[in-house]
Protein backbone atom coordinates (compact mmCIF):
# COMPACT_ATOMS: atom_id res chain seq x y z
CA UNK A 1 0.00 0.00 0.00
CA UNK A 2 0.99 3.23 -1.06
CA UNK A 3 2.28 5.93 1.45
CA UNK A 4 2.33 9.31 1.60
CA UNK A 5 2.91 11.92 4.58
CA UNK A 6 0.68 15.31 4.67
CA UNK A 7 2.02 18.39 6.23
CA UNK A 8 -0.15 21.30 6.75
CA UNK A 9 -3.68 22.67 8.22
CA UNK A 10 -6.79 20.64 9.98
CA UNK A 11 -9.91 22.71 10.53
CA UNK A 12 -13.41 22.43 11.26
CA UNK A 13 -16.38 23.10 8.66
CA UNK A 14 -19.55 23.98 9.52
CA UNK A 15 -21.61 23.67 6.00
CA UNK A 16 -25.02 25.74 5.25
CA UNK A 17 -27.22 24.68 1.65
CA UNK A 18 -28.20 28.43 0.87
CA UNK A 19 -30.55 29.48 -1.71
CA UNK A 20 -28.41 32.52 -2.78
CA UNK A 21 -25.91 34.72 -1.39
CA UNK A 22 -26.41 37.78 0.67
CA UNK A 23 -25.40 40.79 -0.99
CA UNK A 24 -26.17 42.44 2.03
CA UNK A 25 -26.71 41.88 5.82
CA UNK A 26 -29.92 40.01 6.48
CA UNK A 27 -30.85 36.30 7.61
CA UNK A 28 -30.79 33.48 5.08
CA UNK A 29 -32.33 30.05 5.86
CA UNK A 30 -30.30 27.31 4.97
CA UNK A 31 -32.08 24.11 3.18
CA UNK A 32 -29.52 21.68 4.69
CA UNK A 33 -26.30 21.28 6.86
CA UNK A 34 -23.27 19.36 6.89
CA UNK A 35 -20.04 19.83 9.31
CA UNK A 36 -16.62 17.57 9.06
CA UNK A 37 -12.61 17.72 9.25
CA UNK A 38 -11.63 20.12 6.76
CA UNK A 39 -8.33 22.18 5.51
CA UNK A 40 -6.11 21.14 2.94
CA UNK A 41 -3.69 18.71 3.95
CA UNK A 42 -6.57 17.02 5.93
CA UNK A 43 -8.82 16.97 2.92
CA UNK A 44 -6.01 15.48 1.06
CA UNK A 45 -5.46 12.87 4.07
CA UNK A 46 -9.05 11.74 3.86
CA UNK A 47 -8.58 11.48 -0.23
CA UNK A 48 -5.36 9.40 0.13
CA UNK A 49 -7.06 6.87 2.86
CA UNK A 50 -10.67 6.75 1.19
CA UNK A 51 -8.82 6.08 -2.30
CA UNK A 52 -6.97 3.05 -0.83
CA UNK A 53 -3.79 4.58 0.26
CA UNK A 54 -2.23 4.93 3.80
CA UNK A 55 -2.09 8.71 4.90
CA UNK A 56 -0.62 10.13 7.76
CA UNK A 57 -1.14 13.63 8.82
CA UNK A 58 1.18 16.37 10.95
CA UNK A 59 -0.25 19.28 12.20
CA UNK A 60 -1.66 21.57 15.33
CA UNK A 61 -5.34 22.02 16.59
CA UNK A 62 -6.47 23.28 19.57
CA UNK A 63 -7.13 21.45 22.87
CA UNK A 64 -11.04 21.98 21.84
CA UNK A 65 -14.48 20.83 20.94
CA UNK A 66 -13.30 21.07 17.71
CA UNK A 67 -10.39 19.43 18.12
CA UNK A 68 -11.95 16.85 18.92
CA UNK A 69 -13.91 16.86 16.14
CA UNK A 70 -11.12 16.87 13.97
CA UNK A 71 -9.58 14.38 14.95
CA UNK A 72 -12.60 11.98 15.09
CA UNK A 73 -13.13 12.33 11.82
CA UNK A 74 -9.93 11.74 10.79
CA UNK A 75 -9.64 8.53 12.80
CA UNK A 76 -12.81 7.23 10.90
CA UNK A 77 -11.31 8.17 7.38
CA UNK A 78 -8.59 5.86 9.06
CA UNK A 79 -6.02 8.81 9.01
CA UNK A 80 -2.65 8.36 11.47
CA UNK A 81 -3.55 11.36 13.68
CA UNK A 82 -0.51 10.37 15.62
CA UNK A 83 1.60 13.16 15.38
CA UNK A 84 -1.59 15.85 15.56
CA UNK A 85 -0.43 18.23 17.57
CA UNK A 86 -2.93 19.60 20.56
CA UNK A 87 -1.80 23.41 21.72
CA UNK A 88 -3.11 24.22 25.16
CA UNK A 89 -4.97 28.08 25.31
CA UNK A 90 -5.60 27.63 21.61
CA UNK A 91 -8.47 27.53 19.44
CA UNK A 92 -9.10 25.08 16.03
CA UNK A 93 -9.25 26.67 12.95
CA UNK A 94 -12.75 26.94 11.83
CA UNK A 95 -14.64 27.54 8.88
CA UNK A 96 -18.34 28.59 8.30
CA UNK A 97 -19.29 27.83 4.24
CA UNK A 98 -22.26 28.49 2.51
CA UNK A 99 -22.81 26.64 -0.74
CA UNK A 100 -25.72 27.47 -3.23
CA UNK A 101 -27.56 24.65 -5.52
CA UNK A 102 -24.63 25.18 -8.43
CA UNK A 103 -22.06 24.30 -6.13
CA UNK A 104 -20.31 27.82 -5.26
CA UNK A 105 -18.82 28.47 -1.95
CA UNK A 106 -18.33 31.67 0.47
CA UNK A 107 -15.95 30.92 3.46
CA UNK A 108 -16.02 32.79 6.67
CA UNK A 109 -12.86 31.62 8.23
CA UNK A 110 -11.02 31.91 11.53
CA UNK A 111 -7.21 30.53 12.17
CA UNK A 112 -6.08 31.55 15.68
CA UNK A 113 -2.70 33.67 16.19
CA UNK A 114 -2.23 31.25 19.04
CA UNK A 115 -1.63 28.25 17.19
CA UNK A 116 2.33 28.18 17.30
CA UNK A 117 4.08 28.16 14.07
CA UNK A 118 6.65 26.00 15.54
CA UNK A 119 7.54 22.75 14.11
CA UNK A 120 11.03 21.68 15.38
CA UNK A 121 8.96 18.72 17.00
CA UNK A 122 8.11 17.24 13.86
CA UNK A 123 9.61 13.42 13.64
CA UNK A 124 11.66 14.44 10.16
CA UNK A 125 13.52 10.89 10.03
CA UNK A 126 10.17 9.57 9.63
CA UNK A 127 9.79 10.72 6.28
CA UNK A 128 11.93 7.74 5.04
CA UNK A 129 9.06 5.67 5.94
CA UNK A 130 6.82 7.10 3.47
CA UNK A 131 6.75 7.21 -0.41
CA UNK A 132 5.33 10.57 -0.88
CA UNK A 133 5.21 13.90 0.77
CA UNK A 134 2.16 16.54 0.33
CA UNK A 135 2.06 19.51 2.18
CA UNK A 136 -0.19 23.21 1.51
CA UNK A 137 0.89 26.21 1.97
CA UNK A 138 -1.14 27.23 5.72
CA UNK A 139 2.08 25.72 7.90
CA UNK A 140 4.55 27.08 5.51
CA UNK A 141 7.72 26.72 8.43
CA UNK A 142 6.85 22.58 8.76
CA UNK A 143 6.55 22.52 4.81
CA UNK A 144 9.45 24.29 4.18
CA UNK A 145 11.81 21.87 6.68
CA UNK A 146 9.43 18.11 5.63
CA UNK A 147 10.10 19.45 2.09
CA UNK A 148 13.59 19.81 2.71
CA UNK A 149 13.90 16.41 4.00
CA UNK A 150 12.19 14.58 1.84
CA UNK A 151 14.51 15.96 -0.89
CA UNK A 152 17.64 14.90 0.75
CA UNK A 153 15.96 11.39 0.98
CA UNK A 154 15.20 11.29 -2.56
CA UNK A 155 10.90 11.47 -1.85
CA UNK A 156 8.55 13.17 -3.92
CA UNK A 157 7.02 16.30 -2.88
CA UNK A 158 4.30 18.06 -3.94
CA UNK A 159 2.79 21.29 -2.93
CA UNK A 160 -0.77 22.25 -3.05
CA UNK A 161 -0.13 25.99 -3.97
CA UNK A 162 -2.91 27.50 -2.74
CA UNK A 163 -3.85 31.80 -2.67
CA UNK A 164 -2.72 32.73 0.42
CA UNK A 165 -2.40 35.92 2.53
CA UNK A 166 1.49 35.50 2.57
CA UNK A 167 2.74 35.48 -1.03
CA UNK A 168 6.31 35.33 0.17
CA UNK A 169 5.50 32.12 2.00
CA UNK A 170 4.15 30.77 -1.06
CA UNK A 171 6.65 32.11 -3.15
CA UNK A 172 9.65 30.63 -0.93
CA UNK A 173 7.99 27.26 -0.95
CA UNK A 174 7.33 26.63 -4.69
CA UNK A 175 11.24 26.37 -5.79
CA UNK A 176 11.38 23.69 -3.14
CA UNK A 177 9.07 20.92 -4.15
CA UNK A 178 9.66 18.28 -7.20
CA UNK A 179 5.28 18.44 -7.78
CA UNK A 180 4.00 21.64 -7.72
CA UNK A 181 -0.22 22.22 -8.68
CA UNK A 182 -1.15 25.97 -8.50
CA UNK A 183 -4.76 26.73 -8.00
CA UNK A 184 -5.66 29.06 -10.54
CA UNK A 185 -5.74 32.34 -8.72
CA UNK A 186 -2.66 31.34 -6.70
CA UNK A 187 -0.47 30.87 -10.28
CA UNK A 188 -2.20 34.51 -11.05
CA UNK A 189 -0.88 35.72 -7.66
CA UNK A 190 2.53 34.23 -7.63
CA UNK A 191 3.39 36.04 -11.23
CA UNK A 192 1.79 39.04 -10.45
CA UNK A 193 -1.99 38.82 -12.11
CA UNK A 194 -0.70 37.00 -15.21
CA UNK A 195 -3.36 35.99 -16.85
CA UNK A 196 -1.54 33.72 -19.47
CA UNK A 197 -1.66 29.94 -17.73
CA UNK A 198 0.72 28.93 -20.47
CA UNK A 199 3.25 31.52 -19.81
CA UNK A 200 3.08 31.64 -16.12
CA UNK A 201 3.76 27.84 -15.94
CA UNK A 202 6.80 27.81 -17.81
CA UNK A 203 7.90 31.05 -15.94
CA UNK A 204 8.40 28.51 -12.72
CA UNK A 205 9.51 25.37 -14.57
CA UNK A 206 12.46 27.50 -16.38
CA UNK A 207 13.63 28.56 -13.05
CA UNK A 208 14.70 24.96 -12.66
CA UNK A 209 14.09 22.05 -9.62
CA UNK A 210 10.88 20.22 -10.87
CA UNK A 211 9.71 17.20 -12.30
CA UNK A 212 6.01 18.61 -12.86
CA UNK A 213 4.44 22.20 -12.83
CA UNK A 214 0.86 22.59 -12.93
CA UNK A 215 -2.57 24.58 -12.35
CA UNK A 216 -6.28 23.31 -11.78
CA UNK A 217 -8.67 25.41 -13.67
CA UNK A 218 -11.67 24.03 -12.50
CA UNK A 219 -14.06 23.15 -15.16
CA UNK A 220 -11.25 23.40 -17.51
CA UNK A 221 -9.30 20.41 -16.12
CA UNK A 222 -5.78 20.91 -15.69
CA UNK A 223 -2.33 21.75 -16.88
CA UNK A 224 0.75 21.25 -16.41
CA UNK A 225 4.37 21.32 -17.98
CA UNK A 226 6.67 18.11 -17.19
CA UNK A 227 9.93 16.97 -19.30
CA UNK A 228 8.03 16.13 -22.08
CA UNK A 229 6.46 19.69 -22.90
CA UNK A 230 3.03 21.22 -22.05
CA UNK A 231 -0.20 19.21 -21.60
CA UNK A 232 -3.83 19.97 -20.60
CA UNK A 233 -6.34 16.93 -18.97
CA UNK A 234 -9.77 18.33 -20.05
CA UNK A 235 -12.19 18.41 -16.72
CA UNK A 236 -14.81 15.79 -16.49
CA UNK A 237 -18.48 16.97 -17.12
CA UNK A 238 -20.34 16.27 -14.19
CA UNK A 239 -23.29 18.46 -12.62
CA UNK A 240 -21.35 20.28 -9.76
CA UNK A 241 -23.66 20.45 -5.99
CA UNK A 242 -20.62 21.00 -3.90
CA UNK A 243 -17.62 22.31 -4.83
CA UNK A 244 -16.35 22.90 -1.52
CA UNK A 245 -12.90 20.80 -0.84
CA UNK A 246 -12.84 19.37 -5.01
CA UNK A 247 -9.13 21.27 -4.90
CA UNK A 248 -7.79 19.26 -1.60
CA UNK A 249 -9.55 16.46 -2.89
CA UNK A 250 -7.76 16.84 -6.06
CA UNK A 251 -3.93 17.33 -4.61
CA UNK A 252 -4.20 13.94 -2.49
CA UNK A 253 -5.09 11.96 -5.37
CA UNK A 254 -2.45 13.35 -7.45
CA UNK A 255 0.09 12.55 -4.66
CA UNK A 256 -1.18 9.27 -4.32
CA UNK A 257 -0.85 8.54 -7.83
CA UNK A 258 2.47 9.81 -7.24
CA UNK A 259 3.33 7.74 -4.28
CA UNK A 260 1.94 4.70 -7.05
CA UNK A 261 4.36 5.95 -9.63
CA UNK A 262 2.05 6.86 -12.26
CA UNK A 263 3.02 8.96 -15.25
CA UNK A 264 2.06 12.46 -15.03
CA UNK A 265 -1.08 12.19 -17.52
CA UNK A 266 -2.65 8.81 -15.58
CA UNK A 267 -2.01 10.77 -12.17
CA UNK A 268 -3.43 14.03 -13.42
CA UNK A 269 -6.29 12.09 -15.12
CA UNK A 270 -7.03 10.19 -12.15
CA UNK A 271 -6.86 13.47 -9.46
CA UNK A 272 -9.61 14.67 -12.08
CA UNK A 273 -11.77 12.01 -12.02
CA UNK A 274 -11.74 11.30 -8.00
CA UNK A 275 -12.27 15.35 -7.98
CA UNK A 276 -15.04 15.12 -10.28
CA UNK A 277 -16.65 12.76 -8.13
CA UNK A 278 -16.07 14.84 -4.67
CA UNK A 279 -18.35 17.66 -6.48
CA UNK A 280 -21.64 15.46 -7.30
CA UNK A 281 -21.73 14.76 -3.58
CA UNK A 282 -23.20 17.40 -0.98
CA UNK A 283 -20.99 17.44 2.50
CA UNK A 284 -17.57 19.11 1.85
CA UNK A 285 -15.20 16.76 3.11
CA UNK A 286 -17.54 14.44 4.51
CA UNK A 287 -18.44 13.42 1.24
CA UNK A 288 -14.62 12.77 0.16
CA UNK A 289 -15.73 9.86 -2.19
CA UNK A 290 -14.01 5.94 -1.30
CA UNK A 291 -12.46 4.39 -4.40
CA UNK A 292 -15.52 2.18 -4.93
CA UNK A 293 -17.97 5.39 -5.34
CA UNK A 294 -15.32 6.26 -8.27
CA UNK A 295 -15.62 2.83 -9.78
CA UNK A 296 -19.67 3.23 -8.79
CA UNK A 297 -19.07 6.41 -10.58
CA UNK A 298 -17.72 5.01 -13.47
CA UNK A 299 -19.87 1.85 -13.92
CA UNK A 300 -22.61 4.38 -13.91
CA UNK A 301 -21.33 6.06 -17.21
CA UNK A 302 -19.93 9.03 -15.17
CA UNK A 303 -16.65 9.09 -17.39
CA UNK A 304 -14.85 7.39 -20.15
CA UNK A 305 -12.75 5.29 -18.45
CA UNK A 306 -13.17 2.19 -17.53
CA UNK A 307 -12.21 1.69 -14.36
CA UNK A 308 -10.12 3.35 -11.60
CA UNK A 309 -8.13 -0.26 -11.25
CA UNK A 310 -6.28 1.49 -14.22
CA UNK A 311 -5.05 3.99 -12.64
CA UNK A 312 -3.40 1.55 -9.70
Amino acid sequence: MSSVLCVGIAVYDEIFALPYFPTEPTKVFASDFASAAGGPAANAAITIARQGGSATLWARIGNDMQGDRIVDDLRRSQVDVSRVRRVDDARSGISAVGVTGDGERMLLVFADPKLDTDASWLPLDDIDSYDAVLADVRWPAASRIVIEKANALGKPTVLDADLTSDRASLAALVPLASHVVFSEPALAQINGGASDVEASLRMIWDAGGHTLVGVTLGKGGVCWIDKDGYHNEPGLSVEAIDTLAAGDVFHGAFALAVARRLSPHDAMRFANLVAAVKCTRWGGGASIPTAAEVDAFLAKGGSSLTNTKDLS
